[in-house]
């Protein structure tokens, strides 16, 4: 067993991750999804100390959350706990994966989930490149197929489908596959104690389990069809570098160092022209025996070739250069946002180096063997826009100060920042502006939505770095259209002004920040995209998936808003469990909330089926969730986890037409138990749809084709 830990003092909750070395490549080749289902059936089986629960529902009632990912080569079940329950959370986690009880009922559920999931997935851009990952392969390897699984793939007699599970689990799920990371503000001591005492829960190692070891899966083909980077960006590609079957476990640890070094500029000097971005990865999801490189713009295949080469080297000699690192000492990304996600990426690539016990010092980086996926212009999404028209610049909103952020992370009481928004529009940034900025200490941040984007500078020199950012950058009309329908139909929860807006740290530099914005967004914003189908061409696609989002929407006072925050984190689990297994509504069964004034509460499925009559169930299950409600269930406001994350929330809250984020706001009982009172009156329902066409409308009542 392999455990990680780190301390963070400001943490009002834990993350801990259970990391299995062992993903869909380890599957049985006749049963594709053995490994996507094993990692459903545990989350999702009744606990041996709660049976009437599950993972998942355990947690959701429990003020935390618990997720899972089955990749190439690691299975990884992670969650976030309050403090006072991490003990108990994590020995139950480690239980249920140890020794899981898999009744085929949950077998059947499950079977249903993967294909659902399969459905609502097989238009995205990460299937698109799990293909072209699996026609790269060597067509007598097991990662030349799809391996995510489906009804077809796991259509076996469910006692045999048990019986493969068991087996499958026996052979991995044991202690010397297991890695435990746990960030929290413990001390070290009592936090390897408690990861001991969960990995105990595991079967001993097995010996000579030499199955762990990666088998090289590339082929010959050096070059195929992949998915655009982004909806927005007219050509690109992925450069892949295999990793040697003989690269050591520090050295692969090295390379997801060398990836976060990188994307911090290094390259520049390497690119031509023509391309205007890129984005390192190590070990990415689909390909994790790779190092990955995003790049827009376009090249041909001479001028790929060449690109190739001099990346090659000069990745060789980054590597080289890296200072040793203590590897039992973690430090964030630069521009983290969200810790956990980060801390569960750390965990997944702990477990990964495990399955690299090479000792070759060789350079991992040789231009022969990279691969190439060269976007085929045909699949990518041209989204839905406005049409041409120009923004209003006499009315920029305008924020100045520090709005209480220093309260949540004081360092941030000496940092400069800015921030801007543009309605309606898409901010297109100047080739490498981000990577240029990154080179001087300067963290950007930016957000493409359904009602505008916004950018953010982090950093020294903050302002005057945003206002030349803007004086380089473009506007466009065009929509994006990132994830799956109902992800991108939570977007529009969130409340953003019709104007343009800014904030800032201070003054210094703000009136020529101002000016930079108002001259941008005073030129004409041509269209371009496709024009939207219209809603009576939808009723026609008959396998047209949609998503539908029931929403409740509220002015936005302190307690409507702690009101929405409850019915999030009690409804959550509940709404899951109806939507998708008592009523299978569809892979896709959420809740999620808009925070602000107004402020809204959004209950979300997708479906391929018949949309009228799964719209009407989830009205019913709604109304049901609210007739139920309990306002005097105990809440925990979470703080933002990082600088960056504070800044992010604050912002947010503003433009939303709040001061203050919600978790600095007091807690009134009674106010809270007047208002649930009042949702009758002054809460409005909706039904918000979005469907693979990109056609978005909203109803009051019933679904009208």
């Amino acid at each position: 067993m392999h455990g990680s830990v780190a301390h963070a003092t400001h943490l009002t909750r834990a993350h801990v991750s259970i990391a299995i070395a062992a993903g869909y490549l380890d599957e049985p080749p006749n049963l594709p999804g053995l490994a996507h289902l094993l990692e459903h059936v545990v989350t999702t089986a009744p606990l041996a100390a709660s049976p009437n629960s599950s993972l998942l529902t355990w947690f959701a009632q429990h003020q935390g959350s618990l997720n899972a990912q089955t990749d190439d080569h690691v299975t990884d079940i992670h969650f976030t706990a309050p403090l006072e329950l991490l003990e108990q959370a994590g020995l139950m986690a480690a239980a249920q994966l140890a020794t899981p009880n898999i009744p085929q009922q949950v077998i059947h559920n499950e079977v249903a989930a993967i294909d659902a999931e399969w459905q609502a997935r097989q238009s995205s851009s990460t299937m698109r490149e799990l293909a072209a990952f699996a026609a790269l392969a060597d067509p007598q390897h097991i990662g030349a197929g799809c391996r995510h699984g489906n009804a077809q793939t796991l259509a076996q007699d469910l006692a045999r489908l048990h019986n493969a599970l068991a087996v499958f689990h026996q052979r991995h799920y044991h202690a010397g596959r297991v890695s435990i990371a746990l960030i929290s503000p413990w001390g070290i001591g009592p936090m390897i104690d408690l990861i001991q005492r969960m990995a105990a829960l595991f079967k001993p190692p097995i010996d000579g389990d030499g199955t762990r070891m990666i088998a090289p899966r590339w082929g010959r083909l050096h070059s195929v069809d992949g998915p655009a980077i982004t909806s927005d960006v007219a050509s690109g590609m992925t450069l892949l570098w295999p990793l040697p079957p003989t690269l050591s476990g520090s050295q692969f640890l090295a390379l997801t160092q060398l990836a976060s070094a990188v994307n911090q500029g290094l390259l520049i000097e390497q690119l031509p022209p023509s391309l205007n971005d890129y984005c390192a990865t190590a070990a990415p999801s689909g390909a994790t025996d790779t190092f990955h490189l995003q790049l827009s713009g376009h090249l041909d295949a001479a001028q790929r070739e060449a690109l190739a080469v001099a990346l090659s080297e000069r990745l060789n000699s980054l590597l080289a250069a890296l200072p040793s690192q203590d590897e039992s000492l973690w430090q964030p990304p630069t521009n983290t946002e969200q810790l956990a996600p980060a801390w569960f990426t750390h965990a997944r690539h702990q477990a990964l180096a495990r399955r690299f016990s090479g000792t070759s010092s060789t350079p991992p980086f040789s231009s022969s063997s990279v691969r190439f996926l060269v976007p085929d212009v045909s699949t990518q999404s041209k989204g839905c826009v406005t049409e041409a028209r120009q923004i209003d610049a006499t009315s920029i909103q305008r924020w100045c100060g520090h709005y209480g952020v220093s309260d949540d992370f004081p360092s941030l009481a000496d940092t400069a920042w800015a921030a801007c928004f543009i309605p309606k529009a898409m901010m297109t940034l100047a080739p490498l502006a981000e990577k240029r900025l990154a080179r001087q200490g300067i963290v950007v941040q930016q957000r493409q939505l359904a009602q505008g984007s916004w950018v953010m500078t982090l950093g020294a020199d903050a302002v005057a770095a945003m206002g030349t950012l803007l004086e380089s950058a473009s506007l466009t009309a065009k929509t994006p259209a990132h994830g799956l329908l109902a992800q991108q139909l939570l977007q529009r929860l969130m409340p953003f002004p019709d104007t343009p807006a800014l904030w800032v740290s201070h003054s210094n530099g703000a009136e020529a920040f101002g000016q930079a914005l108002r001259l941008l967004v005073s030129q004409p914003i041509a269209a371009s995209g496709d024009k939207c189908p219209s809603l009576g061409t939808i009723s026609e696609t008959a396998n047209a998936s949609t998503a539908i989002m029931r929403t409740l929407r509220l002015p936005g006072t302190p307690a409507q808003r702690w009101l929405l925050a409850l019915a999030e984190q009690y409804h959550s689990a509940a709404f899951f469990q109806q939507a998708r297994y008592e009523h299978q509504l569809g892979y896709v069964a959420a809740v999620r909330r808009g925070d602000g004034a107004p402020c809204s509460l959004g209950y979300v499925v997708q479906t391929a089926d018949n949309a009228e009559g799964v719209a009407a169930t989830l009205t019913n299950i709604t109304d049901r969730l609210w007739q139920t409600f309990d306002e005097h269930l105990p809440s925990m406001p979470v703080p933002p986890e990082t600088p960056l994350a504070a800044l992010i929330t604050q912002w947010q809250s503003l433009l939303a037409g709040t001061t203050q984020p919600l978790h600095r706001l007091p807690w009134d009982q009674l106010a809270l138990s007047e208002q649930l009172c009042a949702v009758g009156d002054q809460g409005r329902w909706q039904t918000h749809w979005l469907d693979s066409t990109g056609r978005y409308w909203v109803s009051d009542c019933s679904y009208k084709p």
